[in-house]
């Protein structure tokens, strides 16, 4: 029951995220002036299974202003290009791990066995 929990509450998540950033894009587009720093950015990730990985490549593509380019699993990493960088690449690293990869492994994992 907890995991059909995690998963639920993951699909809000996620559909929140995939709100804000069509929203971000939008106006990226929209401005009359594109001010966009775009940049690739490599990000440690703790799914290891063939599902956790994928399931956080697939968040990270279908978010716009993102795609998964490369998954690095010796090194486990993933390499991502975003659009919009900005002044803080680790703000995006970040938001990566903890809105997406955290969530995943919540519910893809047994309870107690993430973190």
């Amino acid at each position: 029951m907890t995991r059909l929990y995690y998963f639920v509450r993951w699909c809000f998540i996620f559909m929140k995220a995939l709100t804000k950033a069509n929203i971000d894009v939008t106006r990226l587009v929209l401005a009359r002036t594109m001010v966009i720093r775009p940049g690739f950015l490599e990000v440690p990730m703790e799914a290891s299974t063939d599902f956790e990985i994928t399931s956080l490549a697939n968040a990270i593509t279908l978010t716009p202003g993102t795609i998964t380019v490369h998954v690095d699993r010796p090194r486990r990493t993933i390499l991502i290009h975003a659009l919009h960088v900005g002044d803080d690449p680790e703000a995006v690293r970040v938001d990566v791990r903890e809105t997406l990869e955290a969530n995943i492994l919540k519910w893809t994992r047994p309870a107690g066995a993430v973190r």
